[in-house]
């Protein structure tokens, strides 16, 4: 069985706040980073992106038009949309939408069972990275850094850095690290500190995912977005119902999302051919086979786009106070915006926590993490 420190009570009397590393800027480091922010820590957020997000992710696309113009269109090609249902996170979410951060979308879905019809759900606006940007007001960034390796020094941990071309270290030590990562970076990076959860890690199943982005002509669609009963593609959506999108007169963008057993089947296909298959597959459910003229089409492959199984440990996160080690995000919960959010914000009230309270026990054992992926 894998063992978890306790949770040692820094020193009360300190002066200056605890300086934090939080690795991944997506929904969960965005939420622990804020929380910790409040909690009066200095924090810094690293991730090897250029922006924060992580699957909350919108990409631009342009492409050359026939009279020379450049055409130009907008695609959620990451998670398209969250509904809260913890009231904690839905207060964050109506702080969001008084800021405009966020938006409520009536959602017009098909879908075989149980049956077409309208779903309520948000988004954020101007498009999906706008949440994250708002959670992490105020917090300093490094972005386009990919953590490599941790080490332990006197003054806490030092940062292997790489921004794709030089590897360094950070600049000064951190007294506290929070992975927000998937588990199998995660993993990497806690091997040699806390191995039992890097093994746990190392066993949480993650899917991966081939999303087409592509531009037509107009058509006549009365859906917004559609889950696919069967075939390579599990849900296409309209990118320009969502509120707050680029539309563009006469041209619809569309988003399609394959099958995670398709796309595990094809992880290794050259783009271009999983480009022709998802396309085909998108045009007979739109025109029943009939090609639609193109005006762009490309994919995007996640690696780690879902969870394989629903968590089972119980726990929102993990925390080690001894050694100033913690980890949040997709590896608890079900995998939802929503959970990756709770992660996050559990592991910023534990370590605030443990710089308040008396000496107590640490969060669950990591083994039953493992659980999830069986």
């Amino acid at each position: 069985m894998p063992t978890t420190l306790p949770i040692e009570s820094p020193a009360a009397d300190r002066m200056e706040p605890p300086r934090v590393a939080v690795i991944g800027a997506g929904v969960a480091g965005a939420a622990c980073a804020a929380g910790l922010l409040r909690a009066g820590f200095d924090v810094t957020v690293f991730d090897k992106s250029r922006g924060v997000g992580g699957r909350m992710a919108t990409r631009r696309a342009q492409w050359a038009v026939v009279d020379g113009a450049v055409g130009a269109a907008e695609f959620d090609h990451g998670c398209a949309h969250f509904t809260p249902t913890r009231p904690r996170f839905q207060a964050v979410v109506d702080r969001a939408e008084a800021l405009g951060c966020v938006a409520r979308w009536r959602q017009r879905l098909y879908a075989t069972f149980p049956a077409p019809g309208v779903r309520q759900v948000v988004v954020p606006t101007p498009n999906m990275p706008a949440f994250c940007r708002h959670l992490l007001s105020g917090v300093p960034l490094r972005l386009g850094h990919a953590v490599t390796g941790l080490q332990r020094c006197p003054g806490g941990w030092l940062l292997h850095l790489t921004d794709g071309r030089t590897e360094a270290r950070a600049e000064c030590p951190f007294e506290q690290v929070l992975l927000a990562v998937p588990s199998a970076h995660a993993a990497t990076l806690l091997r040699g500190h806390q191995s039992d959860w890097a093994d746990a890690l190392g066993g949480v199943r993650m899917l991966p995912r081939w999303t087409l982005m592509a531009v037509t002509d107009d058509l006549d669609w009365p859906w917004d977005a559609a889950e696919v009963e069967r075939g390579e593609l599990a849900w296409i959506a309209r990118n320009d119902r969502a509120p707050g999108r680029l539309a563009a007169s006469g041209r619809v963008p569309w988003v399609a999302h394959a099958t995670s057993a398709w796309s595990l089947a094809h992880l290794k296909d050259d783009p271009a051919q999983v480009t022709e298959v998802l396309r085909a597959a998108l045009a007979k459910l739109l025109t029943g086979g009939r090609p639609p003229r193109w005006h762009h089409a490309g994919v995007h492959r996640w690696r780690h786009a879902q969870l394989a199984h629903r968590a089972s440990c119980g726990f929102d996160c993990w925390w080690s106070a001894g050694l100033g080690l913690g980890v949040c995000g997709d590896s608890f919960g079900d995998g939802s915006v929503e959970a990756a959010w709770c992660s996050g914000d559990e592991l910023a009230d534990a370590v605030a926590a443990s710089f308040d309270a008396a000496p107590q026990t640490s969060v669950a054992p990591a083994a039953e993490l493992t659980d999830s992926a069986h």
